[in-house]
């Protein structure tokens, strides 16, 4: 076994994600590749196309891979066996896959004071997801990566189909 990895959804409400993801390396060391992070569609009141709640084999609307979910903190440690760690918006391929953090050994916070702007979406032909890569990893390396999101509401149930009488929606809904 080379690599050990989990990630842990700790919070996922209509507006709001925050995922941690541990990376833990065995004697053999060697590199995760476009490992998986964050599934978009996995998250709580995913939207399909018609605006109702996503299910496996419907249709994603326009622009969710682009614009569903941005970034907005990052806190990290990332061991001396790890030469580092990049976090990525997933393209259909690797080539499209988009760069949004490279982190060197230690830890850090990005947005301590709660001031950096969302990191949008910049991949080409973007899935939504995230992935993760290591280089230069050799054996007993570790990270741990806390990562804050934010969803866009026009692709995730905001709460209309949790309190439809809040949204006037549905038979609640105002007819003349």
């Amino acid at each position: 076994m080379a690599t050990s990895n989990s990630t842990q959804i700790l919070v996922d409400t209509n507006k709001r994600v925050v995922i941690k993801r541990v990376g833990i390396f065995d004697s053999a060391g060697g590199d995760e590749q476009r490992s998986v992070m964050l599934d978009a569609t996995s998250l709580s009141g995913t939207l399909n196309a018609n605006g109702r709640l996503w299910v496996s084999g419907n249709t994603l609307p326009a622009g969710f891979g682009t614009n569903c979910l941005t970034v907005t903190r990052l806190n990290y440690s990332v061991d001396a066996e790890v030469g580092h760690v990049q976090i990525k918006w997933q393209g259909d391929t690797a080539a499209n896959d988009k760069t949004i953090f490279a982190i060197g050994v230690g830890s850090g916070d990005t947005n301590p004071m709660g001031n950096f702007p969302a990191i949008p979406n910049n991949a080409v032909n973007p899935t939504g997801n995230l992935v993760i890569q290591t280089v230069g990893t050799t054996a007993n390396a570790a990270y741990t990566i806390i990562m804050e999101l934010h969803k866009n509401s026009t692709y995730y149930d905001i709460g209309v189909y949790r309190d439809p009488a809040a949204f006037n929606f549905g038979d609640y809904g105002l007819h003349p």
